[in-house]
């Protein structure tokens, strides 16, 4: 866990009356300083920003696979559908109550 010594940058901006009353305000409703609340809502965002760039982004090439995959005709797996016919054996269906002895 970072302490509090481990925060040696500084982050300055310029801003409107109107932005910083609002940051103010969307602050105190969540009991937070201005600066906790302003650091949470950037890093929030940084992380979906990291996330779409990183995770989530795919060539032409990809796209195109990924379009003719879920273009395909649905084929059976039989090994997959062996295990999923084994765990809805080992598993209470919805409605039904697994009963056990003590």
């Amino acid at each position: 866990m970072p302490t509090a010594n481990a925060r040696s940058e500084r982050l300055h901006m310029r801003l409107s009356p109107d932005a910083l009353e609002t940051i103010r305000e969307a602050a105190a409703a969540q009991q937070q300083d201005v600066s906790a609340f302003v650091l949470g809502a950037a890093m929030e965002h940084a992380r979906e920003v990291l996330l779409r760039d990183r995770v989530l982004q795919l060539t032409p090439r990809e796209l195109d696979q990924v379009d003719t995959a879920l273009d395909a005709e649905a084929r059976v797996v039989p090994e997959l559908a062996a295990l999923v016919a084994a765990v809805r054996r080992d598993t209470p269906q919805h409605g039904e109550q697994e009963l056990t002895s003590h």
